[in-house]
């Protein structure tokens, strides 16, 4: 390499066959040196590769280190997600968590260099070409508010308004009013589509 400084890279991912994978296929790549979640520490890396469950879990520790009053703080690791996860509402959920990147398992192993460099760098938020198409056609975003999001996650269970209204600790027509707008963000017309429209998109978090 000329004297050119390696790329650090981690892999964190829960399936053994899939991270070996990784290592193998990223260990190849001239100028990246890789290890493994569960090698021997070899210090501060520049990308983690993490599939979807142990990117949230890294991110949310970091983000937990960095809040006020922790000593020292803590530097957030710039994440790289590969996942078959291909649901909109998990892609955000990865986003919104502080991804650097976001790539479906059968994307080219080209892309995930390419995000790995990019990242590195500083680059902006990266997506792999099927993971922008994703997001394109599920457009425009739902921009659900929080109490939203609570009657939501009740509605898609089958509950009904006064059901919704008593384990939240508000009016039925209250909730009657957030379904309404939970209707109009998805462009349907009543609570059997919410339902259908919400999972097939992973909008509700379990």
């Amino acid at each position: 390499m000329n004297g050119a400084v390696e790329l650090q890279v981690r892999v964190c991912h829960g399936d053994p066959l899939a991270m070996a994978g990784l290592v193998a296929l990223i260990g190849h790549e001239p100028g990246l040196h890789v290890q493994a979640e569960d090698a021997p520490d070899e210090g501060i890396v520049d990308v983690v590769v993490a599939d979807h469950a142990c990117a949230l879990s890294l991110l949310a520790a970091a983000s937990a280190l960095n809040e006020p009053g922790v000593a020292g703080g803590f530097r957030v690791p710039r994440v790289v997600v590969v996942t078959r996860k291909d649901k909109e509402g998990e892609v955000m959920q990865a986003i919104a968590s502080g991804a650097h990147g976001y790539l479906l398992q059968d994307a080219d192993p080209a892309e995930l260099m390419e995000a790995i460099r990019h990242v590195a760098r500083g680059g902006p938020l990266y997506l792999c070409k099927r993971t922008k198409t994703l997001l394109r056609r599920s457009t425009p975003r739902t921009g659900f508010t929080a109490r939203e999001e609570d009657v939501l996650r009740f509605l898609v269970k089958g509950d009904c308004n006064k059901g919704i209204a008593r384990k939240l600790d508000i009016s039925a027509n209250t909730v009657k009013a957030h379904v309404s707008r939970i209707c109009e963000k998805l462009h349907v017309a009543s609570r059997v589509q919410v339902a259908v429209e919400a999972t097939q998109r992973g909008l509700v978090r379990v």
